[in-house]
């Protein structure tokens, strides 16, 4: 039985942020649904008068737009868990896991980039459901259940590589997926964009979009409303793991080779990006606009510090602070509308 409207009120979970305002004056609905393009918006401005000669030229809005498409790919997958009520840490993992076993399966067998890119998705996927099975089915906390895979995977991302980077005999069509023009940007970004369009539509307009935001809203109530919750995480979690697969795949093409260390590093930002996502276009609801939009101001606003002198050890403060008010703003609109914040 389909559910057919996202229940407003729920238990302390971290999907449960309920659905927009719909009270209060135009100005104060129009400012929750789209401060953060204004945010956007102002911060562009302000980088633009402070740095007209490197800022504000288009070479700079393409370049920032191609280095956000692995880290939005990532983010987009993880917004499912979220929106489930869940968490999942090893995406940054998986995300390095599978770059380094594409450019093994390139160097060592030969194999054509036709079988490797779907091959290393399917493995992200299957990790993304072992995922959803500990934690779904065996009751397991996401947080423990994915960290432990996250750990595991690790270790078989310093198995594969033997600890250096692999960059021979990556097939031709790793980098052609990552790196070819078309109208003036990277085909990762037309990949990307293509991903979170088709997103949008599974959430937005799908049974099984209402059932993901139904199952955050509240997991007892969906069940009991016919919802197979089990199935909708397992489902998230998959998900999750496949477009992980993507963005390594992504970043092996532009990288050109891969190493252990990738991913990892992308696991705050992609939080912050999704909970500071969550106060946009649908206050209160994790969404993907709202995500995209949230990458593009945290890129624009350190890209643009960077050209001010600050320092590259600024960007993890940054991030972890922006993420720390996202989740305090979240919290305050899951009071607002009602429900109980995570």
């Amino acid at each position: 039985m389909a559910v057919e409207a996202e229940p407003k009120r729920g238990p302390a979970r971290p999907g449960a942020l309920g659905g927009s305002r719909s009270g209060g004056s135009s100005l104060v609905g129009f400012v929750q649904r789209y401060g953060a393009v204004v945010m956007l918006v102002l911060v562009v401005v302000v980088f633009s008068v402070l740095s007209p000669d490197t800022f504000a030229t288009s070479r700079n809005a393409v370049t920032i737009l191609q280095q956000q498409a692995v880290l939005a790919c990532l983010a987009l997958g993880l917004l499912l868990p979220i929106a489930v009520g869940e968490f999942d840490l090893s995406v940054g993992y998986v995300l390095g896991f599978i770059a380094v076993v594409a450019a093994k399966l390139g160097g060592d067998t030969g194999l054509p980039g036709g079988v490797i890119v779907p091959l290393c998705i399917l493995i992200g996927i299957l990790i993304g459901t072992f995922n959803g099975i500990l934690t779904a089915k065996l009751r397991i906390h996401s947080l423990i259940a994915t960290l432990g895979v996250g750990f595991a995977v690790s270790g078989g991302t310093i198995g594969v590589s033997g600890g250096t980077t692999l960059f021979k005999g990556i097939p031709p069509v790793i980098p052609d997926l990552a790196n070819t023009d078309v109208l003036g940007l990277k085909s990762a970004v037309w990949i990307v964009f293509a991903l979170a369009i088709a997103l949008f539509v599974v959430l937005e307009f799908t049974p099984f979009g209402k059932r993901i935001y139904a199952v955050g809203g509240n997991e007892r109530v969906a069940r009991l409303a016919g919802v197979r919750t089990v199935a909708v995480k397992i489902a998230a979690f998959a998900i999750a793991g496949g477009m992980a697969a993507a963005a390594g795949i992504l970043q092996l093409g532009q990288a050109g080779g891969a190493t252990p260390a990738f991913g990892v590093n992308l696991l705050l930002p992609a939080f912050a990006a999704i909970f500071l996502g969550a106060t946009a276009i649908k206050p209160g609801v994790f969404n993907v606009w709202g995500t995209v939009i949230a990458i593009l101001l945290l890129a624009a606003g350190f890209t643009g510090l960077g050209l001010q002198g600050v320092p590259l050890w600024v960007e993890p403060i940054f991030d972890g602070a922006v993420l720390l008010i996202a989740v305090l703003v979240t919290r305050r609109e899951a009071r607002s509308l009602g429900g109980q914040p995570a």
